[in-house]
C-alpha cells in the first residue's frame, strides 16, 4: 500500500485481501468489513471497523454442488494421485486385479497429486460429447476451486496443467479367450494451450486473469467419455467440505466402485496395494489404518450418500477390511 506523506485520507485495502482473511480463518462468526490504513507522517495506523455477522456455513459459498464433475473410470480406480507427491518418481508399475494385464504411468515432471485430480475432474466435468476440446479461463478456475486469485494461483494452475499434460500412460491387457495381448499408449490430455495478453515474448501477462485454457483430452479418454466410462462427483463435497487430501482421494475411488447389494455396501481389503491407490506413502500399517479411518469419518459427515465407513477385522490374522454402507446411487 501507497499513500502521500502527511495525507490523513484513509486508504482501503484491497477486496483480495478481506478475502484472503476470511479464508485464513473461516470458521469466525465476524467478518472484516472494511479495513482502512490513516498514514499519519512518517508512521501508518491502522483502523479497523468490524461489523459482525453471524456465519451461515463453515462451506466456502462459491464452491458449489451445481459444478459438474467427472472422472474417467480408470483415474478414478487406480494409482495414479498422491496424496503426498514426490516430484522425484519418474516410473511406476501398477497391475489391475480385475484383467491379467498392467498399467504403467510415466511421470515427466514427478507424480500427480490429489489436487491435479480435482483438476481433472473439473475439466472433464465440463467436457461435452460433441467434442474433444474444454475451454476456460485461468480466473474461472481458481474461482470454482474456491482460492483467491493470485499471481501464484496462476502459476500453480499452469504448473499443474504441464505436469498433467506430460503424463503418459502404457495399458497392456491379455485376453484369455482369444490368446490376444493389446498394447495402448496414452495421456490424460493431447494438447493445452493458454492463450494471454503480453507486451513482449518474456514480458509479464498484462490480464493473467483472463489468460483463456483450450485443453484437448486424449483420444482415449474422449471415447471413455462419450461411452460413459466415468463416475460424477459432487464438486461441493469433494471441494468445499472434504478438506485431506486423503478424504478427497477416498471418496473418488469409493464413487467409482460398484459395490454389493445395489451399490448400498462396498467392502475391501486394507494393504499396501489399498494404500497405493489411495495414493498413501505411508508404510506404517497402523498408521495408514488410523489415517484411513479418519478420513472415513471425514467423508461420512461430508456426505448424505455416506452413513458408515468403518474398518473391520478380517478372516485371517491381522487383516482387516474397510466397510462402507451408503445409499444406492
Amino acid at each position: 500500500m501507497s499513500a502521500n506523506r502527511g495525507s490523513r485520507e484513509p486508504v482501503l485495502l484491497a477486496d483480495d485481501l478481506r478475502e484472503r482473511l476470511d479464508r485464513i480463518i473461516p470458521q469466525f462468526s465476524e467478518q472484516f468489513k472494511r479495513l482502512t490504513a490513516v498514514v499519519v507522517e512518517d508512521d501508518v495506523e491502522a483502523e479497523i471497523e468490524l461489523i459482525t455477522e453471524q456465519a451461515k456455513d463453515l462451506v466456502l459459498p462459491l464452491i458449489s454442488s451445481k459444478t459438474p464433475a467427472r472422472l474417467e473410470y480408470n483415474l478414478s480406480r487406480k494409482a495414479i494421485w498422491s496424496t503426498e507427491p514426490n516430484r522425484k518418481v519418474l516410473e511406476f508399475k501398477y497391475q489391475t486385479e480385475d484383467i491379467v494385464g498392467s498399467l504403467t504411468v510415466e511421470y515427466s515432471l514427478g507424480q500427480l497429486s490429489v489436487h491435479e485430480m480435482e483438476l481433472v475432474a473439473w475439466i472433464m466435468g465440463r467436457w461435452k460429447p460433441e467434442a474433444p476440446t474444454v475451454e476456460f479461463s485461468l480466473r474461472e478456475c481458481a474461482r470454482e476451486f474456491g482460492v483467491t486469485w493470485g499471481g501464484s494461483r496462476r502459476n500453480l494452475i499452469s504448473d499443474s496443467l504441464h505436469r498433467i499434460d506430460r503424463t503418459r500412460f502404457t495399458g497392456k491387457v491379455w485376453d484369455a479367450r482369444t490368446k490376444k495381448m493389446v498394447t495402448r499408449h496414452f495421456g490424460i490430455f493431447d494438447d493445452v494451450q493458454i492463450l494471454e495478453r503480453r507486451d513482449s515474448l518474456d514480458g509479464e501477462s498484462i490480464e493473467p486473469g483472463a489468460a483463456t485454457v483450450t485443453v484437448t483430452l486424449s483420444t482415449f479418454m474422449h471415447e471413455q467419455l462419450r461411452e460413459r466410462q466415468f463416475v460424477k462427483l459432487d464438486w461441493g463435497v469433494m471441494r468445499g467440505r472434504l478438506q485431506s487430501s486423503l478424504g478427497r482421494r477416498l471418496y473418488a475411488f469409493l464413487e467409482s466402485q460398484k459395490g454389493f447389494q445395489e451399490g448400498t455396501l462396498y467392502e475391501i481389503t486394507i494393504d499396501s496395494r489399498l494404500a497405493q491407490t489411495l495414493g498413501s506413502r505411508d508404510s506404517n500399517p497402523d498408521r495408514f489404518r488410523t489415517r484411513l479411518r479418519q478420513a472415513g469419518e471425514e467423508l461420512v459427515n461430508s456426505s448424505e450418500r455416506y452413513s458408515a465407513i468403518v474398518i473391520r477385522a478380517g478372516q485371517a490374522k491381522h487383516q482387516y477390511v474397510l466397510r462402507v454402507e451408503r445409499a444406492a446411487a
